[in-house]
């Protein structure tokens, strides 16, 4: 079973001794950019990707992990690989590529060793979020989805070979993930807006058509995954989560877990029912009961984490990091972790950061955060490869709602990260796509 997808953040602070936990723990790697996205093969076999096109890959277990040569520098998204030798990873434009290539995916038969890119045709787009391949009926060769931009999906039946765009109607939004039961049956997910209402779009034809289905909470998604083909969970921005046992024909939000400002980023839901969400400041949520009720695990960490993958109910790893990289694993399940509930988290936060508007934005847009206890804050600005851009604010402020309006004009078109700090403590980062 895949992973899935990526993208804007949360705020919540609380506390919990590194040494007191015990369901994940941290592998370290030599490298520093963050990491962004992880598929493991099997229990040896693992892969990552992250910024400025780092590629890591353990073959066991990863005790330790070798950088990958590729031949490109643009971020990475997603990874994915159906065999221990063929596999893909994704990624944001490259401003000096042909138009072609800013759709940037890449492809390799050998293990890593090479890559070729994949060209990826029509639609424009900016970037690639996400891929899957499943299974075909017998005979027939693996069908493989990509996603990403606006409206955006594409489709092979060759390996990867060649690529067709398969619009078929399924909306303007931004997709942040994909997630297909079998090679006709998916969910793509990602932005909704005031001209963009599409959060989820469900396809029984391989893309030929698309049916939007109604979400319970009209909030930007960024990960999706179904365990069978009628149990699914979705999360994304403000403590958003949300289940189905119907194959999406009706959508419901886990209202026992809604921690308000809470981005959850990726989720992954097992066969046998189990889930786990991850999310901003380092933030795990795990289910037993096809993500109808959850409990937080204790990571150890405070970075944002990106993605979720496992093997089975009880091995499964974790990637995050913002300009230094996390690699988190679990052989319990996560389970040994001294859990928190979520009134006690959502009791401890100490500020709320909320997504930029609008996002997209051409040009300017408007960043608004409330703070519960005053304090110095500082609020800045970060290119995709972590690269201070800007500071908007650098002062002691009082507690209430503040606004700060941003004039990117002077900048080029792409992805930008916000991170607001109170007295240099935790922070609290999100995402938003300057395009003009």
């Amino acid at each position: 079973m895949k992973k899935n997808y990526l993208i804007s953040m949360v705020i919540v602070a609380f506390s919990v001794s590194v040494n007191a936990q015990k369901g994940w723990t941290q592998q370290s790697s030599p490298y520093s950019a963050g990491l962004s996205a992880v598929y493991a093969i099997d229990s040896l076999d693992v892969w990552a990707v992250g910024q400025d096109g780092l590629i890591i890959h353990s073959s066991n277990g990863g005790a330790n992990w070798d950088s990958i040569p590729n031949n490109t520098t643009v971020s990475l998204n997603t990874v994915e690989f159906i065999s221990a030798d063929t596999g893909f990873v994704g990624g944001r434009e490259d401003e000096s590529s042909t138009p072609w290539e800013k759709r940037l995916i890449q492809r390799t038969t050998d293990g890593g060793l090479n890559w070729e890119f994949q060209h990826l045709p029509s639609g424009g787009g900016m970037m690639v979020t996400d891929i899957d391949f499943v299974e075909g009926p017998s005979g027939v060769p693996m069908r493989g989805y990509c996603t990403g931009g606006l409206s955006h999906t594409w489709r092979t039946d060759d390996y990867g070979v060649t690529w067709e765009h398969v619009r078929g109607d399924c909306g303007e939004g931004n997709f942040n993930s994909c997630f297909l039961v079998d090679s006709i049956t998916g969910w793509f997910v990602g932005t909704p807006s005031n001209v963009i209402p599409y959060t989820i779009m469900h396809t029984a034809d391989g893309g030929e058509s698309f049916e939007e289905q109604t979400s319970p909470a009209d909030i930007k998604l960024n990960g999706v995954c179904f365990g069978t083909d009628l149990k699914g969970v979705a999360v994304g921005n403000a403590g958003t989560v949300i289940y189905t046992s119907d194959g999406g024909e009706n959508w419901e939000q886990s209202s026992d877990f809604d921690i308000q400002g809470t981005t959850w980023f990726s989720v992954y839901l097992s066969e046998t029912g189990k889930a786990w969400a991850v999310g901003n400041n380092g933030l795990i949520a795990y289910s037993s009961d096809w993500g109808i009720s959850w409990e937080l695990q204790v990571s150890g960490v405070t970075e944002p984490l990106w993605e979720v993958h496992f093997v089975n109910d009880n091995e499964g790893w974790i990637v995050g990091g913002f300009s230094s990289n996390v690699i988190l694993h679990t052989k319990t399940g996560g389970q040994g972790s001294i859990g928190i509930s979520a009134s006690d988290a959502e009791n401890n936060r100490s500020f709320m950061l909320e997504q930029n508007y609008p996002n997209p934005f051409n040009s300017s847009t408007q960043i608004k955060y409330t703070l519960n206890n005053s304090g110095n804050i500082t609020l800045t600005i970060f290119d995709l490869s972590g690269k201070k851009m800007q500071v908007l604010v650098d002062e002691f402020q009082t507690t209430g709602e503040h606004i700060v309006d941003w004039d990117a004009s002077y900048l080029s078109d792409g992805l930008y990260f916000y991170e607001l700090k109170v007295d240099n403590n935790i922070g609290e980062v999100r995402k938003m796509m300057l395009a003009r």
